[in-house]
């Protein structure tokens, strides 16, 4: 059974570069965390907002993992599911282990309340390292903790688990026709919350939080599935945007910046009784069109596409995995000792730092070792027979 053999050739660096800028910005969220109210108050309702969009990151790095993960199946017609998984397994999972152990080590020595008089920061190495905490971060089982070690590594739980179902929803992309897929998506999001409640109802949780951790795993498979539905029409799309005038193609520019930024504002959230998680949707929007200018725009590519822009890129997922274990060894060592401003130099300077060189001694290696281990082979052992999801003839 074949599958369409549309194959995009190029790699899209512009996009690792995106998902890099996109990392800073996180980086730069939850340094704003410890600053003083009236400084938070000031990044919210002023463009700075877009320096600091950590929670906006997240949608765009689903949306941006949606999106490549397609285009080998685009380009092939056919995902092998266990090669698939391997790869995801070493891409994620590894580097995921070396911070989570990077993580642990700085809790036990640095371990204590945290200097900072607010309740996010006490979120984090609050608790004694225990056995069963570990075990919970390794396995991601049961309803733990997950900001105990870093604050960052909620989002790796819900990467890993639609992981596990992706070649799926990809064939749902190509097998339906694209209205389908985007009232698809929107059910998933819609869903989880009436879930969460049931779930709650019927196994007579004590909290909902529980219910509403696992069902926001629907909401989030919702922007992979949307990602993987730009991949599917990725040529339409540039046609469309080719067909801009400079003036609609700003005007869109500013909407879409506005929509990422400010979408899920406090500001605008308290006036309206809906749950928080589904103004992601704006933020969706506003990063779709960031994606979509990425690859089309040619100033926005040429500035993502400069070397150190690129490197950013390169080294996205380290900074994401390493800059909170970083943010709160200086909150427990430095915090109140220097001013902020030094303060938040000294955080860049030594995430950076340490994130090339976990880059370099983790996340690289164990991507190389992935490529390897699923590399194509010349012959297939008699007795191997891996699952290929394969698109509609």
């Amino acid at each position: 059974m074949s599958g369409p053999q549309q194959s995009d050739p190029r790699r899209f660096y512009e996009l690792d570069s995106l998902r890099g800028v996109a990392a800073l910005t996180v980086v730069f969220h939850h340094f704003s965390k410890i600053c003083s109210p009236r400084v938070v108050h000031f990044i919210d309702r002023t463009p700075l907002r877009l320096l600091a969009a950590g929670h906006q990151a997240v949608i765009l790095f689903f949306l941006l993992s949606g999106f490549v993960l397609t285009l080998p199946y685009k380009k092939n017609g056919r995902l092998n599911y266990g090669p698939f998984l391997l790869k995801r397994i070493c891409r994620i999972y590894l580097p995921y282990l070396g911070a989570l152990a990077f993580a642990i080590l700085c809790d036990l020595h640095f371990s204590g309340p945290a200097k900072a008089n607010d309740y996010w920061t006490h979120l984090t190495w609050s608790a004694p390292v225990t056995t069963s905490l570990v075990l919970q971060h390794i396995l991601f089982l049961g309803n733990y903790d997950w900001s105990q070690f870093n604050t960052a590594f909620w989002s790796l739980v819900y990467e890993m688990r639609i992981s596990l179902v992706f070649p799926f929803l990809a064939l749902a992309v190509f097998r339906l026709r694209a209205v389908w897929v985007i009232l698809s998506a929107a059910a998933l999001s819609l869903a989880f919350y009436p879930l969460a409640i049931l779930f709650s109802s019927i196994l007579h949780l004590s909290s909902r939080e529980a219910a509403i951790n696992t069902t926001l795993t629907l909401h989030y498979a919702a922007f992979f599935l949307i990602g993987s539905l730009l991949a599917k029409h990725l040529h339409a799309i540039s046609r469309w945007f080719a067909r801009l005038t400079a003036f609609q193609a700003s005007a869109i520019a500013v909407v879409s910046l506005a929509l990422y930024g400010f979408s899920n504002a406090s500001s605008i959230v308290q006036h309206f009784s809906i749950p928080g998680d589904l103004y992601d949707w704006g933020v969706a929007a506003g990063a779709i069109m960031l994606i979509v200018f990425a690859m089309n725009s040619r100033p926005f590519h040429r500035f993502l596409t400069s070397r150190t822009i690129h490197h950013l890129g390169q080294i996205s997922y380290s900074l994401y995995l390493i800059h909170g274990t970083i943010l709160f060894a200086l909150i427990h060592t430095l915090l109140g000792r220097v001013p902020m401003g030094i303060l938040l130099l000294i955080y860049l300077t030594v995430t950076l730092f340490v994130t090339e060189i976990f880059y370099r001694l983790i996340e690289r290696p164990t991507m190389l070792l992935g490529r390897r281990l699923t590399a194509p082979r010349a012959t297939l052992h008699p007795t191997e027979s891996p699952l290929i999801v394969q698109p509609p003839a």
